[in-house]
């Protein structure tokens, strides 16, 4: 089975980076686990080696037999679905997702899984490596952003380790990583879940002319002057001069509150 370049497929080759991720998932007896995107599943015979009843959904139907042949007989599922369809409840909750996520649509399938909440307790995903850097990212850095704020949003992010070119064919033209993100329990009670939309909304307009004064920007999306923002901004104890990567996921929070539900 070749790679399919409309599929964004890079199939991870090396055995030590295969059981690195494996070894990384932190689930627990009775917790399921969902790989997205086994492709040949260099990364799913190791995920079976500890969890016997894996699910796994790829939405090549090409790829299905290889996998089958390759894990044998066992209580584990393959779902021939495209991911962005899948229903996770499929796969059963509490649910740990892992994978070697395609370049083209990582961002995406990390948002979905991450809505699952409160279904999902852990990511453990591989990506572009600049990809992994801003989900893992801090305020007052270049690679701080949307991506950033909304997966801190749900919970604590780590980068992992690295992996190079050469543990993939066909070899990619960029590095990957592999983050980690331990969902909180208590997303939900940062704020309401029907106020999330608001809030991501929010998030992306304050990024959506970075490098302005975030005052700045938000009066220019929502109608309020700028010092209306600036004494927001303070009232969170920041820099009314703050631009948007100068805050981390609990400042913009703050000032989501402050400034749209008082």
């Amino acid at each position: 089975m070749g790679p399919k370049k409309h599929l964004g497929q890079h199939f991870l080759t090396a055995p030590a980076f295969a059981k690195r991720i494996a070894a990384a998932v932190p689930a627990r007896f009775g917790e399921s686990v969902l790989e997205i995107g086994p492709g040949r599943g260099a990364l799913s015979v190791h995920l079976l080696e500890r969890f016997p009843k894996l699910h796994l959904v790829e939405v090549d139907r090409d790829a299905i037999c290889i996998l089958k042949e390759k894990l044998g007989d066992g209580e584990y599922s393959i779902h021939n679905e495209d991911v962005m369809e899948f229903d996770f409840d499929a796969a059963g909750s509490p649910l740990h997702a892992v994978g070697n996520l395609p370049y083209n649509i990582g961002a995406l399938i990390i948002k979905k899984t991450l809505l699952y909440t409160p279904g999902i307790l852990s990511c453990t995903f591989m990506v572009q490596r600049e990809v992994a850097q801003r989900v893992v990212s801090g305020a007052h850095c270049k690679q701080n952003g949307f991506l950033s704020i909304f997966c801190q949003f749900f919970g604590s992010a780590k980068l992992l380790f690295h992996v190079p070119p050469g543990a993939f064919f066909p070899r990619p033209n960029v590095n990957s990583s592999v983050f980690q993100i331990i969902v909180d329990r208590d997303a939900e009670k940062k704020l309401d879940r029907s106020l999330w939309d608001s809030f991501f909304s929010f998030v992306d307009s304050g990024f959506s002319m970075r490098r302005k004064q975030l005052a700045k920007v938000l009066s220019i999306k929502y109608g309020h002057d700028k010092q209306f923002y600036c004494d927001k901004l303070t009232q969170i104890g920041l820099n009314e001069a703050s631009r948007p990567e100068d805050l981390d996921v609990n400042s913009w929070l703050d000032l989501y509150k402050k400034a749209h539900l008082q």
